[in-house]
């Protein structure tokens, strides 16, 4: 019987280790203390002797943390990110170029990172050609996906997700988030990417518009409903945008194309601006030939229609039926004209060439 006990208790202990971790190291000429941070807030610290230092506790829940050597984040001489996770973690690299193995958060970071920088080093090379520069454009942008492809049972995978989420509809989102082992389901990027889908699910194509009230340049409330009201309009792409925002700007001359092509046909866009200076979005409008509906309540993300729509970044737009059904999001470049051509010239239509102002002629 004692026997049987003291084998039951060696088998309760195992299974209480089995959510530690321990971090361990060693930083050349690092003094004092190292501290865990999630950037707000120190979660432990540790003395560092002749710059070895070990962190040890439990995991219950996933989290990524920094390792530092100052409480201020503004203020440290050494920063490397890191998933604090069951396992046994080890600092690698250098000093100017750390990273983390041991565990398959840190293990799915540390490859993404090397590709990465293995990528910009090849791009940024001068003897690279032009040709292999454009297939390393191709291949940085299928890095996400193929990372998170590899890492959808860790935390690594939920910030792959997380930057992914502006290219998913909120179905899309709900699906992947979903897919996560459930005690991950339940880490803080999780459970606030999954409110966000929750919010952005109800902005996916096949939903009911909703509506935005704001006031015009001339400080006249227009309405979203109200421009689809108008017999002439057919679709309307509702636009958020800011002049602060470099690729909103870079947007202007697609948006110019596909107003100067479908507008007489039945084609409206609402741009609603997150900008908070009044001058600054008139001048943008005046300067640029923005010549549609354009609306701002000037404070910027701070607008209800961002809360409504969920927009987490700009530009981002969603195009609209007559009655307000959303058909299509975030439609850039040359997109947006091509699926114009469908929807007014029927799916055989060529997609109409992109301007030269946009691409730089």
């Amino acid at each position: 019987m004692k026997k049987t006990l003291i084998f039951a208790a060696a088998l309760l202990a195992c299974a209480c280790s089995t959510d530690k971790y321990t971090i361990q190291g060693n930083i050349e000429g690092a003094e004092g203390y190292l501290y865990l941070s999630n950037g707000e807030t120190v979660i432990d610290s540790t003395a560092v002797k002749e710059g070895a230092f070990r962190f040890e506790g439990k995991a219950t829940t996933p989290q990524a943390l920094y390792l530092t050597d100052n409480r201020d984040l503004a203020q440290a001489t050494f920063l490397a990110p890191l998933f604090i996770e069951p396992g046994d973690i080890r600092l690698c690299g250098t000093p100017e170029a750390p990273f983390f193995t041991g565990t398959p958060a840190n293990d799915g970071y540390a490859t993404y990172t090397g590709r990465q920088r293995a990528l910009l080093d090849e791009y940024r090379n001068p003897a690279t050609a032009d040709e292999r520069r454009a297939a390393i454009e191709q291949e940085y942008d299928a890095l996400n996906r193929e990372c998170f492809a590899a890492n959808g049972d860790n935390l690594f995978g939920a910030v792959l997700l997380n930057d992914m989420q502006y290219d998913l509809t909120g179905a899309e989102l709900l699906e992947k988030i979903a897919a996560f082992p459930q005690p991950l389901q339940q880490a803080e990027m999780l459970v606030k990417l999954h409110e966000q889908a929750l919010k952005k699910s109800k902005t996916d194509p096949g939903q009911p518009y909703i509506n935005i009230i704001q006031c015009n340049p001339e400080r006249e409330i227009v309405s979203l409903s109200s421009v689809l009201e108008r017999p002439e309009v057919s679709y309307v792409l509702v636009d958020f945008w800011a002049s602060w925002c470099g690729p909103c700007m870079g947007e202007v001359p697609y948006l110019k194309q596909a107003y100067a092509a479908y507008h007489d046909r039945g084609f409206e866009i609402y741009g609603v601006s997150f900008d908070n200076n009044e001058q600054k979005w008139l001048d943008a409008i005046r300067d640029n030939g923005m010549n549609w509906v354009h609306v701002s309540d000037l404070n910027g993300f701070d607008n209800p229609a961002a809360r409504d729509y969920a927009v987490q970044g700009i530009p981002s737009n969603f195009l609209l039926d007559k009655k307000g059904t959303i058909l299509a999001t975030n439609l850039r470049g040359e997109a947006l004209a091509e699926k114009l051509a469908e929807l007014f010239d029927g799916p055989a239509a060529a997609a109409t060439e992109a301007p030269a102002e946009a691409k730089g002629e």
